[in-house]
């Protein structure tokens, strides 16, 4: 059990009008040279000073199902703080800084505060306080080199090999925010995130939702009442009688 609420609480932040886009409503590319598709991904890429959502998750693994709700804030750069509930009673905090992971659990009444090896524990890779709002907000987990890509245009999407050491392919639409991306996880099969719609708001296209498949695991995010430029607060302070949880 202990494992699982790892896996929710670093994927599952890890989830005016909206315009919703699907898949199949998406225009057909353009003919790009590398530079010019490297410049469009990066002016695409999020704007605003801050976000907040709603959200709904489901986890699924070989053994269980479950679902939960809550809300998620994210101050660009800088902080990203969550709230999570199951069967509607609180249940975990969490609040990451560029440097630091803290998140403690109301059920066992334990906490951590530490780097982001918990990552690398949990999950099998590397991923910094950028990669982790990168997955959250529809970027590309690690910015382009220069040219050290390969680069296919299809119909309706761009298929995009990078050669680094943590993106195994990614479709980007037309628009140029993830549709896939696969992530290498050792020698084990690759993480792969799926974003299933897009929502339009302020002149952001923002994830609707999301899934997260990794191996004999699943978590799906659903991000709703969305709002991007507020002023917000990240309440948190772990109660003085938890147990701190060592790696």
């Amino acid at each position: 059990m202990k494992k699982i609420y790892y896996i929710l609480i670093l994927l599952g932040m890890i989830s005016g009008s909206c315009k919703s886009y699907r898949k199949s409503a998406y225009t057909a590319t353009r003919h790009l040279s590398k530079n010019k598709f490297k410049k469009e991904l990066e002016a695409h890429r999020f704007k605003a000073h801050s976000f907040e959502s709603r959200l709904s998750l489901k986890y699924t693994d070989d053994r269980q199902n479950m679902t939960g709700n809550g809300r998620l804030r994210i101050l660009k750069d800088s902080i990203i703080w969550g709230s999570i509930n199951f069967l509607g009673i609180p249940v975990v905090k969490f609040y990451i800084t560029p440097n630091e992971i803290q998140y403690y659990n109301k059920i066992n009444q334990t906490y951590y505060k530490g780097n982001f090896s918990l990552v690398e524990k949990t999950l099998g890779i590397r991923l910094n306080f950028n990669h982790l709002q990168n997955l959250l907000l529809g970027d590309l987990i690690m910015p382009l080199s220069k040219r050290n890509f390969q680069l296919d245009k299809k119909n309706k999407f761009y298929r995009l090999s990078p050669s680094n050491s943590y993106i195994k392919s990614a479709e980007i639409s037309p628009f140029f925010k993830i549709l896939t991306e696969k992530i290498k996880v050792s020698k084990k099969m690759p993480l792969e995130i799926r974003y299933l719609n897009y929502q339009s708001i302020k002149n952001e296209n923002l994830p609707q939702d999301i899934e997260i498949k990794g191996q004999e695991k699943q978590i799906k995010l659903h991000y709703k009442n969305l709002s991007l430029g507020k002023k917000l607060h990240f309440p948190f302070e772990i109660p003085a009688n938890y147990h701190r949880i060592k790696l």
